[in-house]
């Protein structure tokens, strides 16, 4: 496979994943309301995980594609930027991407225990479905400083590249430092900008809109492929 094809299917790897962060919306969605808000009680938890657990099984899988999708879009981007394997911008962005899928990964089987009918069809059992989710919360929103890290690493080495448009880097860096603010929405126990009210999950859509975004900028690239023996130009 030729670096450019490398580069455009990350490209589509990115696009490919705020579609499935969208989808994620779609499969719960309650008026404003797309997740059980902390500060809920106990019978309003189990009462939306009753509600839909289909939706939630479809969440934990679209977001365990997208998060390995990610990882494609990130190693493209640092090739479409010409970054050395060994920088240091290279490490940072690669592995950032890396740490988001096991991440992943523990949040969404978190959440999935929760959905299961011994949790919500026994009232005993809520405070531990509860338990299970504050867990989840706290895993899902540490992991914003990862994204944080990927996107002001990202601002970093497109400013320096100069290989894709200025606002590449300018977004990557304004959606990096609200990101890495927004670490502290787990210490909020209620109201609007309680964990997973949607203005507390706004930070992660940036995330997945940027690499879209960046996404159709890599798609736009000239292609680098070298001519083949048969189209080079003879001696003399």
């Amino acid at each position: 496979m030729s670096e450019t094809q490398q580069i455009r299917l990350g490209a589509w790897a990115g696009i490919a994943n705020l579609l499935l962060s969208l989808a994620v919306l779609l499969t719960t969605r309650d008026s404003w309301k797309f997740w059980p808000v902390r500060g809920d009680s106990d019978a309003e938890y189990a009462a939306w995980f009753d509600r839909y657990s289909a939706g939630a099984s479809a969440q934990t899988f679209s977001t365990n594609i997208g998060a390995l999708l990610g990882i494609w879009f990130a190693f493209s981007l640092t090739r479409a930027l010409r970054l050395p394997r060994d920088s240091f911008l290279s490490f940072v962005i690669r592995t950032s991407a890396t740490v988001i899928v096991p991440g992943m990964l523990v949040v969404n089987a978190m959440f999935s225990v929760t959905s299961t009918p011994q949790f919500i069809d026994e009232p005993v059992s809520w405070p531990l479905l509860r338990a299970f989710t504050e867990a989840c919360l706290h895993t899902f929103y540490g992991l914003l400083s990862v994204f944080a890290f990927l996107l002001l690493a990202a601002a970093v080495a497109i400013h320096r590249s100069r290989e894709l448009p200025a606002w590449t880097a300018w977004t990557a860096l304004a959606a990096g430092l609200v990101t890495l603010a927004s670490s502290a929405v787990s210490l909020v126990r209620s109201g609007w900008l309680a964990p997973l009210s949607l203005p507390s999950v706004t930070p992660f859509f940036l995330f997945w809109l940027w690499v879209a975004a960046v996404g159709v900028a890599m798609l736009r690239l000239p292609s680098r492929d070298l001519p083949g023996p048969e189209n080079r130009p003879g001696p003399g």
